[in-house]
């Protein structure tokens, strides 16, 4: 099933069955279980950073099986990996080939995010609230490894993309139901 978010398609695909899936699920009910603590026990204003702590120590490439790694050639791809029941946060793993970028973008919900396979490249942006438009601040390359984690707003923009020739993945936490994974995370900004 595809989904849109202002002109920037992005596809959400369910886990597909294959021969690793239930390694993958055992590392993903460890991840989940972790995650949830995390939100749970950590105060809001240093959410982001244990969010980060947290993915550095439990999310591997281990989490996705063969066919969700594939990625697809028009898009980049979001696969939800888990949805918290009471809606706290969604875990999504997003496959990047070549070529393919996020919309220039705050967040309307905490996020935190692990690099687990190749390297992203992170256009950061600085808010301009007089004229209401981001202003390119600097680039930054993330190797597999880095994790980021920010808050709700338009302190922290960015654009994520794969300037490399291999697939990236990687892995966010994000403070919203599964539901709206798809439509309520990025908050896009006009540029300058």
């Amino acid at each position: 099933m595809g989904s849109y978010t202002k002109g920037f398609p992005m596809l959400t695909e369910p886990r597909s069955p294959a021969a690793d899936v239930d390694v993958a699920s055992a590392a993903l009910a460890s991840l989940a279980g972790v995650l949830q603590d995390v939100v749970v026990q950590t105060t809001p204003d240093l959410l982001p950073q244990a969010l980060c702590q947290a993915l550095r120590e439990h999310a591997t490439l281990g989490l996705l099986d063969a066919a969700q790694r594939e990625g697809n050639a028009d898009r980049y791809t979001r696969h939800v990996l888990y949805a918290d029941p009471d809606g706290l946060f969604t875990a999504v793993a997003l496959v990047w080939r070549p070529g393919q970028v996020t919309p220039v973008h705050g967040h309307h919900t905490w996020c935190a995010y692990k690099i687990v396979q190749g390297t992203m490249h992170e256009d950061r942006y600085a808010w301009d609230g007089a004229s209401a438009v981001a202003v390119l601040r600097d680039a930054v390359v993330r190797p597999a490894g880095d994790c980021v984690g920010s808050q709700a707003g338009m302190q922290q923009i960015h654009r994520l993309r794969n300037a490399g020739t291999d697939t990236a993945i990687s892995i966010h936490v994000y403070g919203i139901d599964g539901a709206r994974v798809a439509t309520h995370v990025n908050r896009i900004a006009a540029l300058a």
